[in-house]
């Protein structure tokens, strides 16, 4: 079964696009985390027009709390505990991603609440409702933060200006800076175990297909707007000028993204990084060369699948989804890229299955060298599995499924 996506977008950035690729090297080029972490959060609350946001992380083992938060509920929020009874606090529990989404609103001490940002949140008027208890409900958005050591997280917009439940575009925004916070949070990479020759393999594909052919790009265009400008017969606007310029810095900013990202990728300082928080990293990760975030969808709880899938298929199910993932950015052209993994049983054989769907222009029938797919194959085979391609009606589904072995 495919996986509803959007229809693709023309030729170039859409604005949301660019802007988050231009977030996606501020992330990756930044210093200090705390830095990173403050301009995503920031960047919710402004980008879905929300009273405030916040960034909630672990405490400690079993307790979680508001670690950053920006705008009116700040003074209020800041250090906070989650309730573990709450939504919330169940969610944040179980890492169940789904669960995130279906919470509507967040539950606040109305009297402290108004006393930190006034009549925004009461009376006439005001956003949320009260509940007759001292507490204010405050419509609210949320998504989980995956933060790989850090543990899981959530992202929360409260009182978000496209109203909640989101609109299909602000979810996809929100859920994007959330996988940002994620990859902010791991810093490292969590790769595994791949062959010294796999690595080096992967890092000149990534390097030549992603960042030498973005600069590629630049060079080409200054290239042109260098003849034109030779031209002494028709100049070119001003507007042509500042266009190109513009569009060849975000080409050498999108370009040194993708170089740190190959190098945060080297970086294997956790192996102990359970399958669905590498997973996560990886989706994270990918945000910068797709210029949005991918979806991933994961069995529930994520833990289950944590469980279930030993080191060596683990290992094959991490290298594939990346190599769908790092194909979608090079050649698909796609607006939208979704992964959804799923365990059930098949008879008396319990089967694993990676499905990755884009909404791009497809298989090129003129390639006959794919050596991804091949490389796919090869994975499956060793768990008695198998890989194809289908052809969407827009796009490309890629279906990967291994029986895992019997315990």
């Amino acid at each position: 079964m495919s996986i509803p996506l959007s229809a693709p977008e023309p030729r170039g950035l859409s604005p949301d696009r660019a802007r988050l690729q231009d977030l996606a090297v501020k992330v990756l080029a930044a210093e200090e985390v705390e830095d990173a972490l403050a301009l995503l959060v920031d960047e919710a609350a402004e980008d879905l027009g929300a009273v405030s946001a916040a960034l909630v992380l672990p405490a400690d083992a079993g307790r979680w709390a508001y670690e950053i938060v920006t705008g009116a509920l700040g003074p209020y929020l800041l250090g906070q505990e989650i309730e573990r009874s709450s939504a919330l606090g169940r969610a944040l529990a179980t890492a169940d991603a789904p669960a995130f989404e279906h919470i509507a609103a967040i539950r606040l001490d109305a009297r402290a609440v108004g006393a930190a940002v006034g009549g925004a949140v009461s009376g006439d008027g005001g956003i949320g409702q009260d509940t007759g208890d001292g507490r204010r409900t405050i419509p609210a958005a949320l998504s989980l933060v995956s933060g790989g050591s850090h543990g899981i997280g959530a992202l929360i917009v409260f009182s978000p200006a496209c109203g909640v439940p989101l609109r299909v575009d602000c979810r996809e925004r929100l859920d994007a800076l959330a996988m940002l916070l994620g990859l902010c949070l791991d810093g490292i990479g969590a790769a595994g175990g791949e062959s010294l020759e796999d690595e080096r393999g992967r890092i000149a594909r990534d390097l030549h297909d992603l960042a030498i052919q973005e600069l590629f790009a630049v060079g080409m265009e200054l290239e042109s707007l260098t003849g034109a400008l030779a031209t002494e017969v028709a100049a070119p606007s001003d507007a042509r000028v500042r266009g190109s310029v513009e569009a060849s810095v975000r080409g050498v900013e999108n370009a040194v993204a993708q170089i740190r990202q190959v190098v945060q990728s080297l970086r294997r300082e956790r192996p102990e990084a359970t399958l669905s928080e590498r997973l996560r990293h990886e989706a994270g990760l990918a945000t910068a060369g797709l210029g949005f975030a991918p979806t991933l969808r994961l069995p529930s709880p994520p833990a289950d699948l944590d469980a279930e899938v030993e080191a060596d298929v683990a290992e094959d199910v991490v290298a594939v989804v990346r190599e769908c993932l790092a194909n979608a950015a090079r050649h698909a052209h796609a607006s939208a890229v979704a992964v959804n993994i799923t365990l059930f049983w098949e008879g008396v054989d319990r089967v694993l299955q990676v499905s990755v769907s884009d909404n791009g222009r497809g298989i090129d029938p003129a390639v006959s060298r794919r050596s991804g797919l091949a490389n796919m194959a090869s994975r499956a085979r060793r768990h008695s599995g198998w890989v194809d391609a289908l052809e969407l009606e827009q796009g490309t589904m890629i279906n990967w499924r291994v029986t895992l072995p019997a315990r």
